[in-house]
């Protein structure tokens, strides 16, 4: 069976991702400041903590418990959770953390520590099983995988960092990529709390038809057909998958053929007219006006200059 998760998030471009320990003592109360563009994490290694998302109610969470905080809101780190919080730059600059090793913070009281980090996708890409998600996720450890092993991890990660090795980069963003498989494939297997896109690959029916269009996204798909291969009406399998995804399906189709001819342009040596054809464009001129139109640019144009920042970043394409 094809791994539509596994697709999406190969099409996001993760383009960063930064990892570190927090050992904190009691009384800390840390304001972290938001950013949109960024999938955050916090995994408590030892003693407690309570985690305070912006319009979201507090969260006691305990070691071995993980939350992502899927579009990057700000909220507080504390221990005990009332108290005024400080800025998390003003904390940095009172550790004296640079970087390298753990941040070391707090009153000096009951210690807590935590894995923390986040990763960012490119802007220009997203995808409705990201966009959909709950302002946070909070998978205790006996809801999910054994988060243990994020030690380890950290640990290599870090070692990457310092040494910066050829490739060390790609090392580290498919550990984050791995993290996020992880979280994600946790939270589907909740199936009560389950909510947005993502719990359309928890439905056998839309799971059915998003199966197909990942499959063959060059199939010249209709609505009939989609609601054939989801074994329903024409008309409730349209409400639904509205419902469900937050999109018509004709629109995720749509979607996920720029997603797909993007990431061909940007990590292949495919054509132009190559992409078209696994996207499903009939041509190549109909394919350009699709791609200018949501992307604001024409597919040469948007080739060249994303291979230009990539080299500029000393980054990998593929």
């Amino acid at each position: 069976m094809h791994d539509v998760l596994s697709d999406v998030l190969d099409t996001l471009e993760l383009e960063s991702s930064v990892y570190f320990r927090a050992e904190l003592t009691s009384p800390f109360s840390i304001a972290v400041p938001e950013n949109k563009n960024v999938v955050r994490f916090h995994i408590a290694g030892e003693g407690r903590c309570s985690i305070s998302v912006a319009g979201e109610a507090p969260i006691e969470f305990a070691p071995g418990d993980l939350v992502l905080i899927p579009h990057g809101a700000s909220h507080v780190l504390a221990n005990p959770p009332n108290g005024s919080a400080r800025p998390l730059p003003e904390v940095l600059d009172a550790s004296g953390f640079t970087g390298p090793g753990p941040l070391v913070y707090g009153g000096g009281g009951d210690r807590t520590t935590l894995v923390c980090g986040h990763f960012g996708f490119s802007a220009a890409v997203t995808h409705p099983f990201i966009e959909t998600l709950p302002a946070v996720l909070h998978l205790e450890r006996a809801q999910g995988p054994d988060y243990r092993w994020v030690e380890q991890m950290l640990a290599f990660a870090d070692q990457e960092s310092q040494a910066r090795a050829t490739g060390w980069q790609g090392v580290v963003e498919r550990l984050s990529q791995i993290l996020l498989v992880y979280v994600l494939r946790a939270y589907m297997e909740r199936e009560s709390a389950v909510a947005g896109a993502l719990s359309a690959l928890a439905d056998p029916q839309l799971a059915a038809a998003l199966q197909s269009i990942h499959t063959s996204p060059a199939t010249d798909w209709t609505l009939d057909a989609l609601a054939h291969k989801a074994g329903m009406s024409r008309s409730a399998f349209v409400r639904k998958f509205n419902s469900t995804c937050g999109i018509s399906p004709m629109r995720y189709l749509t979607r996920w053929r720029m997603s797909r001819a993007r990431y061909l342009l940007t990590h292949t040596e495919t054509s132009a007219g190559e992409a078209a054809a696994q996207a499903g464009y009939a041509s190549e001129a109909a394919f350009h006006r699709s791609f200018k139109e949501h992307v604001q640019k024409p597919p040469a144009t948007y080739r060249r200059q994303e291979r230009a920042t990539a080299e500029m970043s000393n980054e990998p394409i593929a």
